[in-house]
This record gives C-alpha cells, sequence and structure tokens, in this order.
C-alpha cells in the first residue's frame, strides 16, 4: 500500500514540474486563458452533475405516476366514394394539372468559333 502512496506522489510531482515547465513558456495570455478554462470545466461539471440529478429525480417520479403505457390509438380514415370506384389501371393523380415544361435553354460555348 505504501508502493502506491510513493507512486502517486511520484507522478503528482512529476505532473506539477511539467506544468510549472510549460507554464513558464507560454504568454500571460494564453495561461489567463488556460485558467478560464479550467475555472469553467470546474464550475460546469459540479452544475451539469446537479442538473443531472434533478432530471432523473422528476422523470422517476412521472414514471412511476404512470406505471403502464397507454396503447397508442388507432385512426382508420374512410375513401372518398370517387377513390374507391376508380377504373383499373388508372392514377388517381390524373386530373392533377402538370406543371409547364420550360422551353429547351441555349447555350454559348466561349471560344467557339461559330
Amino acid at each position: 500500500m505504501k508502493r502506491n502512496g510513493w507512486l502517486i506522489a511520484g507522478l503528482v510531482v512529476v505532473a506539477i514540474g511539467t506544468v510549472i515547465t510549460i507554464g513558464s513558456r507560454l504568454s500571460e495570455q494564453t495561461v489567463a486563458a488556460l485558467a478560464g478554462a479550467v475555472c469553467g470545466i470546474g464550475v460546469a461539471g459540479p452544475a451539469g452533475f446537479g442538473l443531472g440529478m434533478y432530471v432523473g429525480s422528476t422523470r422517476t417520479k412521472t414514471r412511476s405516476a404512470t406505471s403502464s403505457p397507454a396503447a397508442p390509438q388507432v385512426i382508420v380514415m374512410p375513401m372518398q366514394p370517387a377513390q374507391m370506384y376508380q377504373a383499373p389501371g388508372s392514377s388517381p393523380y390524373a386530373s392533377i394539372p402538370r406543371p409547364a415544361i420550360p422551353p429547351p435553354r441555349s447555350f454559348t460555348i466561349i471560344g467557339d468559333e461559330e
């Protein structure tokens, strides 16, 4: 058990030394940005955890109130009489007017001799 403690302490010392070495070479603005990011993560972590716990507890209460989900309601729409008796092979969309076909476009190729 003592060996694990020394190993962790050694890793912490190496990590702190690395941070000091790299931090001394960075500009003040970069150090400030990194410090802001670390502080932001430090605040967002517990806040996110607390929000997740709150949402989870409200979902548990909601799910326990409704023990069994209701069956989906089936709605049957009757067909219109005109659509029920169509001639075989005819399209139900035959009465819809089709869009006008635009005239063919002409293109001029630059550099082409006429």
